[in-house]
């Protein structure tokens, strides 16, 4: 079989300049653009927004993307505080208990910065297949939306605009997210949150929906033959995670409020390492790379924190790894690309 090449983005707010950071370096590394060099583009929450983002087609040029990296860069960069606005300590005191109750954030901010971004573009308006999480309230379920999907029921090809609102509607931060969108028997009105909340790393997902239906996303795979997984290749970038431990003597005879604050945190973790875990059982070690970052301070992982102290942090983080990582990257793209 050819090759296929997967990208898997994760979720985590402003720190998606860490996933961007690393494109931007694999762009450099092999001179061909990212849509050149993935079959499909995996993303879950900031993941999702970058999937679509740097897969819409230019419509003057529809063999290139609309946006560059620096383009996507400079949202995050120069737009992030209109979705999460900066507060003073004494902000953080005055809201902290209408915190309790609703949102932290108003979702003007993302509505506009979104509409900027993603216009009337739909999923088949995309480079590459891509597939974005959510989860669905209203029918309880996981929702997947799919490239697959979108060419095979036209109902299904949803606005990005749309989809990337239900996939970073995060839980306390953002209002939940209310749509149409027909799935056989299902409710058609979605009131969606966040995907980080069940799959943050998307990879997993990502590699059962190619090997499930191959034959889709590769109409010339050879009938009644298995996949060659030596020529599958998943690339799998995190967002950083924060390396602080909760003592015992935190976590002790604690409630509600206090978990409430933590369990965002420990659950992307705990998710995130438990996919690249499984990632690396199903995998050939040569064909499969996850790259992140540490977080050593509790300020610059907060995930809505737009200061440019913080994205300069990030920044730096992510290329002091890609620096210690060299040899790892330039394996895996010298056998992606031979």
């Amino acid at each position: 079989m050819e090759k296929y090449c997967i990208l898997c983005i994760d979720g985590g707010g402003l720190r998606g300049v860490v996933p961007l950071t690393i494109l931007k370096t694999i762009e450099a590394k092999t001179g061909k653009r990212i849509h050149e060099l993935f079959n499909f583009i995996a993303g879950t929450s900031t993941g999702g927004l970058i999937t679509a983002a740097i897969s819409i087609k230019n419509p003057l040029n529809p063999v290139e993307p609309l946006y560059t990296l620096d383009d996507v860069i400079d949202v995050y960069v120069h737009r992030g505080h209109e979705i999460f606005p900066e507060r003073t300590k004494i902000g953080n005191f005055l809201h902290g208990a209408e915190d309790l109750f609703r949102p932290k954030f108003s979702d003007s901010g993302i509505k506009t910065v979104f509409t900027d971004v993603l216009k009337n573009y739909k999923m088949l308006d995309c480079l590459n297949d891509i597939m974005i999480c959510s989860y669905d309230l209203n029918n309880n379920i996981p929702l997947f939306f799919k490239s697959r999907a979108a060419k095979n029921n036209a109902a299904q090809n949803a606005l990005l605009y749309d989809v990337c609102r239900a996939t970073s509607a995060g839980p306390s931060y953002l209002p939940s997210y209310e749509f149409f969108y027909p799935n056989d028997a299902e409710n058609p009105n979605r009131n969606c949150i966040d995907g980080g909340v069940y799959v943050n790393n998307p990879s997993m997902a990502a590699l059962v929906e190619f090997s499930k239906y191959h034959r889709d996303y590769l109409p010339s795979f050879p009938a009644d033959t298995g996949i060659d997984y030596d020529n599958v290749f998943v690339l799998s970038l995190g967002t950083g995670s924060y390396t602080g431990k909760i003592n015992d003597s935190d976590t002790l005879n604690k409630g509600e409020i206090y978990w409430a604050q933590q369990i965002s945190e420990i659950m992307m973790r705990g998710v995130n390492r438990a996919t690249d875990y499984e990632m690396s059982e199903m995998m050939d070690k040569e064909n499969y790379l996850r790259l992140t970052i540490a977080i050593d301070t509790n300020t610059h992982s907060e995930m809505t924190n737009s200061s440019s102290e913080t994205t300069q942090y990030l920044v730096a983080a992510t290329n002091d790894m890609l620096a210690q990582k060299d040899n790892d990257i330039n394996n895996f793209i010298n056998k992606m690309l031979a």
